[in-house]
């Protein structure tokens, strides 16, 4: 126990020894028709070179990361390569490992759509969630496999090669974010509405494996550090009372 909690700590180090970072260049997810310019997700494709942003303003936009650092005072560059439509409110996105052009997103509707980014526009969708769909993943080592998790209370698991889901995993409340394991294609973490994360694999989805507790809200955000590492953590809101005037 104690070897892997100096291993922690080393790790843990790396972060908290920094005070503050550096703004190497800065845009504007916003547009004029739109008040709001809320990001919901942003995520780098597999070389690290592009990037795409969603969010409230129902819009995805692809940018090219050393075009804006090279000259982040050059407005005209933070112009996005691609932009696409959507007809609800983004909340989550996903690059495909294997084909760099395919994105796949996650909408308030219930609807995920994949796209290909060099031509803008959509190759298939998918409709069976009955909800807010929170959170997609695409499978590192299969990149045919993607993942769902939706306010419905459903884990789905998708073929890029079927018109329907795969596979269905029913949950007890909302599920908040999912993950693939990207060292094993065969095994899925999710975490839920009930404060827990649970691990799943994906040959026998009768029970879960484990699930793990300890989070006082809902589980918001999942990601894999290694093949037996996994990061959590949770939205603690806080409200506090105005005092009122004598």
């Amino acid at each position: 126990k104690c070897s892997h909690l100096g291993e922690f700590s080393q790790k843990l180090l790396k972060f908290t020894k920094y005070t503050s970072f550096k703004s190497l260049a800065s845009l504007s997810y916003g547009d004029t028709c739109n008040g709001s310019s809320i990001v919901s997700s942003i995520e780098f494709d597999k070389t690290n070179g592009l990037f795409a942003t969603g969010g409230v303003t129902k819009k995805i936009k692809i940018f090219d990361l050393n075009t804006i650092i090279d000259d982040p005072t050059e407005s005209n560059n933070h112009f996005p390569l691609q932009q696409m439509s959507c007809s609800s409110k983004v909340s989550c996105l996903s690059w495909n490992s294997y084909l760099r052009s395919h994105l796949i997103s996650s909408d308030y509707g219930g609807l995920i759509t994949l796209w290909d980014t060099q031509t803008a526009q959509k190759i298939s969708t998918y409709d069976e969630h009955d909800k807010r769909v929170w959170s997609v993943d695409f499978s590192k080592l299969d990149p045919t496999l993607l993942a769902s998790g939706s306010d419905d209370s459903l884990v789905k698991i998708w073929s890029t090669n079927e018109a329907k889901s795969v596979m269905n995993i029913e949950t007890k409340a909302n599920v908040c974010c999912v993950k693939f394991n990207p060292h094993t294609s065969n095994q899925i973490a999710f975490g839920s509405a009930d404060h827990n994360l649970h691990f799943y694999d994906l040959r026998n989805t009768n029970e879960p494996l484990f699930i793990l507790n300890g989070h006082r809200k809902a589980v918001s955000y999942i990601k894999f550090l290694s093949d037996n590492e996994i990061l959590s953590a949770f939205v603690l809101l806080l409200v506090k009372k105005k005092k009122k005037k004598k």
